[in-house]
Protein backbone atom coordinates (compact mmCIF):
# COMPACT_ATOMS: atom_id res chain seq x y z
CA UNK A 1 0.00 0.00 0.00
CA UNK A 2 1.49 3.11 -0.61
CA UNK A 3 2.40 5.84 2.00
CA UNK A 4 0.50 8.26 0.03
CA UNK A 5 -2.80 8.49 0.48
CA UNK A 6 -3.40 4.53 0.67
CA UNK A 7 -7.14 4.56 0.49
CA UNK A 8 -7.23 6.64 -3.07
CA UNK A 9 -4.60 4.06 -4.25
CA UNK A 10 -6.64 1.48 -3.77
CA UNK A 11 -9.73 2.99 -5.07
CA UNK A 12 -7.85 3.57 -8.48
CA UNK A 13 -6.55 0.13 -8.45
CA UNK A 14 -9.49 -2.01 -7.69
CA UNK A 15 -12.53 0.19 -8.51
CA UNK A 16 -11.74 2.59 -11.78
CA UNK A 17 -11.90 -0.72 -13.82
CA UNK A 18 -15.33 -1.49 -12.93
CA UNK A 19 -16.46 1.99 -13.96
CA UNK A 20 -15.79 1.89 -17.03
CA UNK A 21 -18.80 0.83 -18.46
CA UNK A 22 -20.09 4.48 -16.41
CA UNK A 23 -18.31 6.63 -19.29
CA UNK A 24 -17.27 10.00 -18.28
CA UNK A 25 -19.51 12.17 -19.55
CA UNK A 26 -21.28 15.80 -19.43
CA UNK A 27 -24.75 17.55 -19.66
CA UNK A 28 -24.31 18.22 -23.35
CA UNK A 29 -22.84 14.79 -23.79
CA UNK A 30 -26.17 13.11 -22.77
CA UNK A 31 -28.07 15.03 -25.19
CA UNK A 32 -25.23 13.21 -27.96
CA UNK A 33 -26.05 9.85 -26.69
CA UNK A 34 -29.92 10.29 -26.25
CA UNK A 35 -29.57 9.82 -22.91
CA UNK A 36 -31.76 11.95 -20.12
CA UNK A 37 -30.05 13.92 -18.23
CA UNK A 38 -31.33 16.54 -16.25
CA UNK A 39 -30.15 20.15 -15.37
CA UNK A 40 -28.29 19.70 -12.10
CA UNK A 41 -30.44 22.66 -10.54
CA UNK A 42 -34.08 20.85 -11.61
CA UNK A 43 -34.58 19.51 -8.51
CA UNK A 44 -36.00 20.65 -5.21
CA UNK A 45 -33.21 21.97 -3.21
CA UNK A 46 -33.74 21.76 0.64
CA UNK A 47 -31.79 22.80 3.83
CA UNK A 48 -29.05 20.15 5.02
CA UNK A 49 -29.23 18.46 8.10
CA UNK A 50 -26.64 15.63 7.83
CA UNK A 51 -23.77 15.18 5.43
CA UNK A 52 -21.79 12.49 4.17
CA UNK A 53 -18.08 12.59 2.20
CA UNK A 54 -16.98 9.37 0.41
CA UNK A 55 -13.83 9.31 -2.05
CA UNK A 56 -15.21 11.09 -5.56
CA UNK A 57 -18.34 12.53 -3.97
CA UNK A 58 -20.66 13.44 -0.63
CA UNK A 59 -23.96 13.78 -0.23
CA UNK A 60 -26.76 15.71 2.19
CA UNK A 61 -29.44 14.60 3.99
CA UNK A 62 -32.12 17.19 3.82
CA UNK A 63 -34.46 18.40 6.01
CA UNK A 64 -36.85 17.16 3.91
CA UNK A 65 -35.88 13.75 4.05
CA UNK A 66 -34.79 13.83 0.40
CA UNK A 67 -30.99 13.09 -0.64
CA UNK A 68 -28.70 15.49 -3.04
CA UNK A 69 -25.79 14.63 -4.38
CA UNK A 70 -22.38 15.85 -6.08
CA UNK A 71 -18.93 15.07 -7.40
CA UNK A 72 -17.84 11.93 -9.55
CA UNK A 73 -18.93 10.20 -12.83
CA UNK A 74 -21.81 7.87 -11.88
CA UNK A 75 -21.73 8.70 -8.62
CA UNK A 76 -24.71 10.78 -7.73
CA UNK A 77 -27.26 8.68 -8.07
CA UNK A 78 -29.62 10.60 -10.61
CA UNK A 79 -29.85 7.95 -13.07
CA UNK A 80 -26.97 9.67 -15.42
CA UNK A 81 -23.38 9.39 -16.25
CA UNK A 82 -22.30 12.86 -15.93
CA UNK A 83 -20.10 14.46 -12.98
CA UNK A 84 -21.86 16.91 -10.99
CA UNK A 85 -20.34 19.74 -9.23
CA UNK A 86 -23.29 20.83 -7.74
CA UNK A 87 -25.53 19.19 -5.88
CA UNK A 88 -28.66 17.27 -7.63
CA UNK A 89 -31.52 15.25 -6.77
CA UNK A 90 -30.42 11.31 -6.01
CA UNK A 91 -33.43 9.72 -7.84
CA UNK A 92 -36.32 8.01 -5.86
CA UNK A 93 -34.93 9.83 -2.99
CA UNK A 94 -37.38 12.74 -2.83
CA UNK A 95 -38.29 12.39 1.02
CA UNK A 96 -38.43 9.49 3.57
CA UNK A 97 -34.73 9.16 4.15
CA UNK A 98 -33.55 8.12 7.71
CA UNK A 99 -29.97 7.77 7.31
CA UNK A 100 -26.92 8.37 4.49
CA UNK A 101 -22.98 6.67 3.99
CA UNK A 102 -21.11 7.21 1.45
CA UNK A 103 -18.13 4.78 0.55
CA UNK A 104 -15.52 4.85 -1.95
CA UNK A 105 -17.76 4.47 -5.02
CA UNK A 106 -21.11 3.90 -3.69
CA UNK A 107 -23.73 5.01 -1.37
CA UNK A 108 -25.98 3.73 0.63
CA UNK A 109 -29.48 4.49 2.78
CA UNK A 110 -32.18 3.76 4.62
CA UNK A 111 -35.24 4.87 4.47
CA UNK A 112 -38.57 4.84 5.98
CA UNK A 113 -40.17 1.00 7.06
CA UNK A 114 -36.28 0.30 7.94
CA UNK A 115 -34.92 -0.33 4.55
CA UNK A 116 -31.97 0.22 2.22
CA UNK A 117 -30.99 1.25 -0.79
CA UNK A 118 -27.67 1.52 -2.71
CA UNK A 119 -26.09 2.88 -5.78
CA UNK A 120 -22.79 3.46 -7.90
CA UNK A 121 -20.03 1.16 -8.21
CA UNK A 122 -20.68 -2.63 -7.61
CA UNK A 123 -17.88 -4.86 -8.99
CA UNK A 124 -17.62 -6.40 -5.28
CA UNK A 125 -21.12 -6.70 -4.71
CA UNK A 126 -21.17 -3.36 -2.39
CA UNK A 127 -24.49 -2.83 -3.36
CA UNK A 128 -25.63 -5.90 -1.82
CA UNK A 129 -28.62 -6.65 -4.71
CA UNK A 130 -27.21 -9.93 -5.13
CA UNK A 131 -25.14 -9.27 -8.75
CA UNK A 132 -21.88 -7.16 -9.27
CA UNK A 133 -23.60 -4.56 -11.96
CA UNK A 134 -23.47 -1.23 -11.46
CA UNK A 135 -26.46 1.09 -10.71
CA UNK A 136 -26.82 4.69 -11.74
CA UNK A 137 -29.88 5.39 -9.17
CA UNK A 138 -30.42 3.09 -6.49
CA UNK A 139 -31.42 0.10 -6.23
CA UNK A 140 -33.13 -2.35 -2.77
CA UNK A 141 -30.97 -4.19 -0.86
CA UNK A 142 -33.54 -7.38 -0.08
CA UNK A 143 -31.30 -9.08 2.78
CA UNK A 144 -30.70 -6.37 4.41
CA UNK A 145 -34.69 -6.79 6.11
CA UNK A 146 -36.95 -4.46 6.95
CA UNK A 147 -35.93 -3.17 10.58
CA UNK A 148 -32.51 -1.45 9.88
CA UNK A 149 -31.77 1.59 11.78
CA UNK A 150 -28.66 2.84 10.48
CA UNK A 151 -26.00 2.20 7.38
CA UNK A 152 -22.45 2.52 6.82
CA UNK A 153 -20.36 2.03 4.06
CA UNK A 154 -16.57 1.57 3.74
CA UNK A 155 -14.31 1.60 0.71
CA UNK A 156 -16.10 -1.41 -0.95
CA UNK A 157 -18.64 -2.93 1.58
CA UNK A 158 -21.53 -1.56 3.69
CA UNK A 159 -23.34 -3.10 6.78
CA UNK A 160 -25.92 -2.28 8.44
CA UNK A 161 -27.39 -2.10 11.99
CA UNK A 162 -30.39 -3.21 12.93
CA UNK A 163 -33.56 -2.29 15.65
CA UNK A 164 -32.47 -5.98 17.69
CA UNK A 165 -28.86 -4.76 17.49
CA UNK A 166 -27.40 -7.08 15.07
CA UNK A 167 -25.15 -6.25 12.35
CA UNK A 168 -25.55 -7.58 8.74
CA UNK A 169 -22.41 -6.92 5.56
CA UNK A 170 -21.98 -7.42 2.14
CA UNK A 171 -19.44 -6.54 -0.52
CA UNK A 172 -15.47 -6.50 -1.18
CA UNK A 173 -14.63 -9.10 2.00
CA UNK A 174 -10.10 -9.73 1.29
CA UNK A 175 -9.98 -8.42 4.35
CA UNK A 176 -13.08 -10.01 6.58
CA UNK A 177 -14.46 -7.09 6.75
CA UNK A 178 -17.78 -8.84 6.07
CA UNK A 179 -17.48 -10.58 9.82
CA UNK A 180 -17.36 -13.66 8.23
CA UNK A 181 -15.09 -16.82 8.70
CA UNK A 182 -14.25 -16.90 4.68
CA UNK A 183 -12.94 -13.93 2.12
CA UNK A 184 -13.97 -13.43 -1.11
CA UNK A 185 -17.05 -10.83 -2.08
CA UNK A 186 -20.36 -10.83 -0.94
CA UNK A 187 -23.19 -9.20 -3.15
CA UNK A 188 -25.90 -10.25 -0.44
CA UNK A 189 -25.94 -9.14 3.30
CA UNK A 190 -24.71 -11.90 5.43
CA UNK A 191 -24.24 -11.21 9.57
CA UNK A 192 -21.10 -10.80 11.67
CA UNK A 193 -20.42 -13.55 13.68
CA UNK A 194 -19.43 -13.63 16.73
CA UNK A 195 -20.75 -10.04 17.82
CA UNK A 196 -23.09 -9.17 20.82
CA UNK A 197 -26.18 -8.76 20.42
CA UNK A 198 -27.26 -5.35 21.92
CA UNK A 199 -24.84 -2.88 19.39
CA UNK A 200 -25.88 0.15 19.20
CA UNK A 201 -23.13 2.35 17.01
CA UNK A 202 -21.73 1.21 13.62
CA UNK A 203 -18.59 2.04 11.43
CA UNK A 204 -16.85 1.11 8.32
CA UNK A 205 -13.41 2.27 7.57
CA UNK A 206 -11.86 1.16 4.03
CA UNK A 207 -11.43 -1.95 4.89
CA UNK A 208 -12.56 -2.50 8.39
CA UNK A 209 -15.46 -2.13 10.81
CA UNK A 210 -16.29 -1.53 14.12
CA UNK A 211 -18.99 -1.70 16.67
CA UNK A 212 -20.52 -0.77 19.86
CA UNK A 213 -22.58 -2.22 22.51
CA UNK A 214 -25.19 -0.23 24.55
CA UNK A 215 -23.04 -0.37 27.38
CA UNK A 216 -20.42 1.15 25.74
CA UNK A 217 -18.10 -2.06 24.44
CA UNK A 218 -16.21 -1.68 21.05
CA UNK A 219 -15.60 -4.66 18.75
CA UNK A 220 -13.83 -4.44 15.20
CA UNK A 221 -13.23 -6.73 12.53
CA UNK A 222 -11.37 -6.49 9.26
CA UNK A 223 -7.68 -5.52 8.60
CA UNK A 224 -4.87 -4.81 11.17
CA UNK A 225 -2.24 -4.23 9.73
CA UNK A 226 -1.60 -0.63 12.08
CA UNK A 227 -3.15 -1.79 14.94
CA UNK A 228 -6.63 -0.59 13.74
CA UNK A 229 -8.83 -3.02 15.43
CA UNK A 230 -7.40 -1.15 18.58
CA UNK A 231 -6.60 -5.19 20.56
CA UNK A 232 -3.02 -4.09 21.09
CA UNK A 233 -1.36 -6.53 18.25
CA UNK A 234 -0.60 -5.06 14.70
CA UNK A 235 -0.74 -7.75 11.66
CA UNK A 236 -0.04 -7.84 7.89
CA UNK A 237 -2.29 -11.26 7.71
CA UNK A 238 -6.20 -10.47 8.27
CA UNK A 239 -8.07 -13.16 10.62
CA UNK A 240 -11.43 -13.74 11.05
CA UNK A 241 -13.81 -12.38 13.58
CA UNK A 242 -14.12 -9.81 16.23
CA UNK A 243 -11.69 -8.57 18.79
CA UNK A 244 -12.64 -6.24 21.61
CA UNK A 245 -10.82 -2.45 21.88
CA UNK A 246 -8.70 -2.68 24.89
CA UNK A 247 -7.48 0.48 26.71
CA UNK A 248 -10.73 3.01 26.31
CA UNK A 249 -10.78 4.96 29.50
CA UNK A 250 -15.05 4.99 29.25
CA UNK A 251 -17.83 3.51 27.33
CA UNK A 252 -18.05 4.54 24.09
CA UNK A 253 -20.86 6.26 22.67
CA UNK A 254 -19.64 6.70 18.88
CA UNK A 255 -17.33 5.32 16.35
CA UNK A 256 -15.40 6.30 13.38
CA UNK A 257 -13.06 4.86 10.43
CA UNK A 258 -10.69 5.41 7.89
CA UNK A 259 -8.14 3.81 6.31
CA UNK A 260 -6.24 2.81 8.80
CA UNK A 261 -7.22 4.06 11.63
CA UNK A 262 -10.06 4.35 13.89
CA UNK A 263 -11.55 6.91 16.95
CA UNK A 264 -13.63 7.01 19.58
CA UNK A 265 -16.02 9.07 21.37
CA UNK A 266 -15.92 7.87 24.89
CA UNK A 267 -17.77 9.04 28.08
CA UNK A 268 -19.07 12.70 28.01
CA UNK A 269 -16.83 13.22 24.81
CA UNK A 270 -13.03 12.12 25.39
CA UNK A 271 -11.66 11.12 21.67
CA UNK A 272 -9.36 8.09 21.18
CA UNK A 273 -7.98 6.65 18.61
CA UNK A 274 -5.75 4.06 17.52
CA UNK A 275 -4.05 2.50 14.33
CA UNK A 276 -2.37 4.14 11.29
CA UNK A 277 -0.34 7.43 12.48
CA UNK A 278 2.60 7.95 9.98
CA UNK A 279 0.65 11.36 8.65
CA UNK A 280 -0.95 12.13 12.78
CA UNK A 281 -4.30 10.81 12.81
CA UNK A 282 -4.43 10.18 15.79
CA UNK A 283 -3.65 13.59 16.55
CA UNK A 284 -1.15 13.04 19.45
CA UNK A 285 1.53 15.26 18.26
CA UNK A 286 3.43 12.05 16.86
CA UNK A 287 3.76 9.70 14.29
CA UNK A 288 3.73 6.44 15.81
CA UNK A 289 1.31 4.05 14.92
CA UNK A 290 -0.49 2.31 18.20
CA UNK A 291 -2.74 -0.69 18.36
CA UNK A 292 -4.67 0.61 21.66
CA UNK A 293 -6.36 3.71 21.93
CA UNK A 294 -4.18 7.39 22.28
CA UNK A 295 -6.01 10.68 23.12
CA UNK A 296 -5.28 13.48 20.81
CA UNK A 297 -3.86 16.61 22.58
CA UNK A 298 -5.67 19.91 23.22
CA UNK A 299 -9.06 18.92 22.73
CA UNK A 300 -11.76 19.71 25.67
CA UNK A 301 -13.14 16.20 27.01
CA UNK A 302 -16.95 17.64 25.56
CA UNK A 303 -16.22 16.90 22.29
CA UNK A 304 -19.68 16.26 20.45
CA UNK A 305 -18.44 14.05 16.88
CA UNK A 306 -15.34 12.76 15.45
CA UNK A 307 -15.27 11.70 12.10
CA UNK A 308 -12.09 9.89 10.33
CA UNK A 309 -11.37 10.25 6.56
CA UNK A 310 -8.66 8.63 4.86
CA UNK A 311 -5.25 9.38 7.40
CA UNK A 312 -6.61 12.54 8.42
CA UNK A 313 -9.20 13.19 11.32
CA UNK A 314 -11.62 16.23 12.01
CA UNK A 315 -14.02 16.73 14.98
CA UNK A 316 -16.63 18.97 16.18
CA UNK A 317 -16.13 20.52 19.35
CA UNK A 318 -19.16 21.56 22.32
CA UNK A 319 -19.39 25.20 21.19
CA UNK A 320 -19.54 24.55 17.23
CA UNK A 321 -16.39 24.82 15.87
CA UNK A 322 -14.49 22.23 13.89
CA UNK A 323 -10.72 21.07 14.26
CA UNK A 324 -9.34 18.98 11.89
CA UNK A 325 -5.59 16.76 12.01
CA UNK A 326 -3.84 14.50 10.04
CA UNK A 327 -2.47 14.13 6.17
CA UNK A 328 -3.27 17.94 4.56
CA UNK A 329 -1.59 17.37 0.76
CA UNK A 330 -4.98 18.23 -0.73
CA UNK A 331 -6.07 21.32 1.73
CA UNK A 332 -8.52 18.59 3.54
CA UNK A 333 -8.06 19.73 6.78
CA UNK A 334 -9.06 23.28 6.01
CA UNK A 335 -6.85 25.50 7.81
CA UNK A 336 -5.75 27.33 4.86
CA UNK A 337 -2.79 25.74 4.41
CA UNK A 338 -1.65 22.37 2.70
CA UNK A 339 0.57 21.33 5.98
CA UNK A 340 0.24 17.84 7.84
CA UNK A 341 -1.02 18.28 11.22
CA UNK A 342 0.05 15.74 13.63
CA UNK A 343 -1.89 17.57 16.28
CA UNK A 344 -5.68 19.33 15.87
CA UNK A 345 -5.78 22.70 14.09
CA UNK A 346 -8.99 24.78 13.56
CA UNK A 347 -11.34 24.64 10.95
CA UNK A 348 -10.76 28.43 9.15
CA UNK A 349 -13.97 30.49 8.24
CA UNK A 350 -16.59 28.32 10.03
CA UNK A 351 -16.64 29.56 13.21
CA UNK A 352 -19.27 27.82 15.81
CA UNK A 353 -22.12 27.35 13.19
CA UNK A 354 -20.81 23.66 12.22
CA UNK A 355 -23.93 20.46 13.23
CA UNK A 356 -22.52 17.83 11.53
CA UNK A 357 -19.23 16.86 9.66
CA UNK A 358 -17.75 14.36 7.53
CA UNK A 359 -14.56 13.34 6.19
CA UNK A 360 -13.91 11.38 2.79
CA UNK A 361 -10.29 10.47 0.90
CA UNK A 362 -9.42 13.89 0.44
CA UNK A 363 -11.96 16.23 1.10
CA UNK A 364 -14.22 17.05 4.28
CA UNK A 365 -17.70 18.91 4.36
CA UNK A 366 -19.36 20.21 7.32
CA UNK A 367 -23.52 21.47 7.82
CA UNK A 368 -24.18 24.58 8.96
CA UNK A 369 -26.86 25.99 11.57
CA UNK A 370 -28.32 27.46 8.15
CA UNK A 371 -28.79 24.77 6.68
CA UNK A 372 -25.59 25.25 4.39
CA UNK A 373 -23.41 22.65 3.33
CA UNK A 374 -19.28 23.63 3.33
CA UNK A 375 -16.25 21.88 2.38
CA UNK A 376 -13.10 21.64 1.45
CA UNK A 377 -10.11 19.79 0.14
CA UNK A 378 -9.76 18.03 -2.78
CA UNK A 379 -11.99 18.43 -5.96
CA UNK A 380 -11.03 16.78 -8.92
CA UNK A 381 -14.09 15.08 -9.79
CA UNK A 382 -16.53 18.05 -8.19
CA UNK A 383 -16.88 16.55 -4.80
CA UNK A 384 -16.65 20.12 -2.95
CA UNK A 385 -20.13 21.05 -4.54
CA UNK A 386 -18.60 24.45 -5.20
CA UNK A 387 -19.68 24.68 -9.05
CA UNK A 388 -16.19 24.05 -9.83
CA UNK A 389 -13.50 21.21 -10.14
CA UNK A 390 -10.58 23.29 -8.36
CA UNK A 391 -9.14 21.96 -4.90
CA UNK A 392 -10.20 24.28 -2.10
CA UNK A 393 -7.69 24.82 1.39
CA UNK A 394 -10.68 26.68 3.38
CA UNK A 395 -14.07 25.83 3.06
CA UNK A 396 -16.15 26.50 0.41
CA UNK A 397 -20.51 26.50 -0.06
CA UNK A 398 -22.01 23.33 -1.94
CA UNK A 399 -24.64 24.80 -5.01
CA UNK A 400 -27.66 23.38 -5.24
CA UNK A 401 -28.97 23.33 -1.80
CA UNK A 402 -30.74 25.52 0.42
CA UNK A 403 -33.77 27.82 -0.82
CA UNK A 404 -34.97 27.33 -3.88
Amino acid sequence: MKRRFGLLVLLLASTSACLDPIRSTTAEDCDEDGASCPAPDSGQRGLARKVSVGSQHACALLETGGVRCWGGVGLVGDGTRALRASAVDVRGLGSGVLAIAAGGQHTCAVVEGGTVRCWGDNSLGQLGNGNTMASLEPVDVPGAGTNVVTVTSGLAHSCSLHAGGQVMCWGANDFFQLGGEFTGKTPRPVPVLGLPANLTVLAAGANHTCAATTDGEAWCWGANAYGELGNGLASPTPEPGAVRVRGLSGPVRALTAGLGHTCARVGVGDLECWGRNVSGALGDDTALDSATPVRPVGLPSTMRQVRAGNEFTCALGPEGGARCWGLNGDGQLGDGTRIHRAAPVDVTALGNEVVDLSAGVTSTCAVMRDGQVRCWGGNATGQLGDGTQSDRVAPAVVQGLGAP
